[in-house]
């Protein structure tokens, strides 16, 4: 087996590998959506917190004093907000979720704008479904609001999980396809 075959081997199998065990955390999040709603709060309170730290310490970079201030203030503001969410992740998930709604609502009104701004364009019927099938999902779940936080989140993460998972199968298994034809 020659250098290239042996290399696309070995990327097909971890594609493979990362893929399923993907596929596998995607379905743990579908089945237990709130677990991974809470889960995903606690990881962006986490992001937060570092975010804000790392604006502290290069907030004293900035070429003005005012720089500073503003850049300190802001990464004070940061690191706040991150403890906050981790000191109470059922509240920062129900916030995540009603921002969501509230995201997916005006990402529908845009994609129909833009569905009927290119039509009759191939692809702007899809282009409208997508914005009719956001907008439903933002009804959704702003209607069932804060209830739908024991939901929302963590099933989107998860079906997000479950498709990526199946991409790096699909993948993986061509790029095996390929070290054959290689080899």
């Amino acid at each position: 087996m020659n250098e290239t075959a042996q290399s696309l081997k070995t990327t097909s199998r971890r594609g493979m590998i990362w893929g399923i065990l993907t596929i596998f955390l995607g379905l743990l999040a579908i089945g237990s959506p709130f677990i991974a709603g809470v889960w995903t709060t606690i990881f962006i309170a986490i992001s937060l917190l570092a975010a804000g730290i790392v604006m502290i310490v290069f907030a004293f970079q900035a070429p003005s004093l005012g720089g500073i201030v503003l850049k300190l203030l802001f990464g004070i503001l940061t690191v706040i907000i991150g403890a906050a969410i981790l000191s109470q992740p059922g509240i920062g998930l129900a916030k995540l979720t009603l921002f969501l709604g509230l995201y997916f609502i005006f990402d529908g009104f845009l994609a129909l704008i833009l569905a009927w701004n290119v039509k009759p364009e191939p692809g702007w019927g899809w282009m409208t479904f997508n914005g009719i099938v956001t907008i439903m999902l933002a009804w959704l779940i702003l209607n069932h609001w804060p209830e739908s936080a024991l939901w929302a989140v963590g099933m989107l993460v998860g079906v997000r999980l479950l498709f990526s998972g199946m991409t790096m199968l699909t993948l993986g298994t061509a790029v095996r396809q390929v070290s054959r034809e290689t080899n």
